[in-house]
């Protein structure tokens, strides 16, 4: 098998992507007015996107069956978690009120600039009304290009890892939600947050997901779990570093955003625990704060690198690279594959968006 093309992978997931929404295919069902509907889904998913999900699911199933007859069945079920994660940003927009993603405007923010008659609160209540309706939308398609092309018996083991991860991400994405604006120093409830909104769903979901299509064996699958996990660990504690010192053109996300909503993580809850009294009363009242100026943030910045939390988060970071790249040492899973998945776990740990 040679060595595994990450680009090659990223390229046919995208071209499937776009073949899904080629008008023929999409023919039957879809109604003359709902054009807008899919020209917005279309240039959310075509544009942008580190497609780490599908890759590490074509990952999970190579590891299994590292040269399938066919890749087609392949690469469908990798741009089914791709329709699945567009889903979910469609909905996260609107719950943390981003106006921008990927550099672009939000789709709730598309969708209420093509109703300028209903200017005002009326025009942001169509976008967030119109965006809720897309993102099932896109649920909806997620599952056609997932199911599409697996056997009867690779659907029977696929389906309940995939049901597993929608229960992840959904307790996750309510976690995170109910914790926004808490402003605690709970360790354990950011953990928990990133063990569900990430670890599982952008990581070892996507490889097991890959893996039981594959029909992989029980030690290739713990191998992947114990890979998995620290490597999503590592990639949401960068995330949290970068929403408040990422540059925007980089990571194409105000660096306002997570601040304005408060949220939970790991970052936060060390800095209250280690912060003097006066720092901690600061980042009460920034952290959270809806109307947040970018020198706000900056200030924000200051407490956290001073109380050594960036510094903390950064050695937390490189323990889990470390735990991830450990675990690969195995036989179980064919050589070029434990490469790719060293490259993603450096990937995850050293990007700048």
């Amino acid at each position: 098998m040679g060595m595994v093309d990450l680009d090659e992978i990223r390229a046919e997931v995208d071209s499937a992507l776009a073949g899904f929404f080629d008008r023929a295919t999409l023919a039957g069902g879809i109604e003359p007015h709902s054009d807008d509907m899919i020209e917005v889904i279309e240039g959310f998913v075509l544009t942008g996107g580190k497609r780490i999900r599908p890759v590490l699911c074509a990952l999970g199933w190579l590891a299994a069956d590292p040269q399938p007859r066919c890749r087609a069945p392949l690469i469908g079920l990798a741009a089914g978690l791709e329709m699945f994660h567009a889903a979910i940003l469609i909905h996260d927009d609107v719950m943390d009120r981003s106006a921008t993603r990927r550099g672009r405007p939000t789709v709730h923010r598309v969708m209420a600039g093509l109703r300028p008659d209903r200017g005002g609160e009326d025009g942001e209540w169509y976008g967030t009304c119109a965006a809720i309706v897309l993102g099932d939308l896109a649920l909806a398609w997620a599952d056609k290009l997932t199911c599409a092309q697996l056997s009867a018996e690779q659907l029977g083991r696929v389906l309940p890892q995939i049901a597993q991860m929608r229960h992840e991400v959904t307790i996750g994405q309510y976690l995170d939600l109910h914790s926004a604006g808490a402003r605690s120093a709970d360790a354990d409830l950011a953990e928990m947050i990133i063990r569900y909104k990430t670890a599982y769903y952008t990581v070892y979901r996507p490889l097991s997901i890959g893996a039981a299509a594959g029909n992989a064996s029980r030690e290739a699958t713990r191998v992947l779990h114990h890979y998995g996990m620290p490597v999503g660990k590592a990639f949401q504690l960068r995330d949290d570093l970068l929403g408040v010192f990422g540059d925007p053109l980089l990571t194409g996300k105000a660096v306002t955003d997570d601040a304005r909503e408060g949220k939970h993580t790991t970052l936060i809850a060390h800095a209250l625990t280690t912060a003097s009294s006066p720092q901690a009363v600061k980042l009460g009242q920034l952290w959270g704060k809806r109307d947040i100026t970018e020198s706000e943030v900056d200030v924000v910045r200051e407490i956290l690198t001073s109380t050594g939390t960036v510094r903390a988060v950064e050695n937390l970071i490189t323990d889990h690279h470390r735990a991830a790249l450990a675990a690969l040492e195995t036989p179980h899973l064919p050589t070029e594959v434990a490469e790719a998945l060293r490259t993603i776990a450096d990937q995850a740990v050293e990007r700048d968006r």
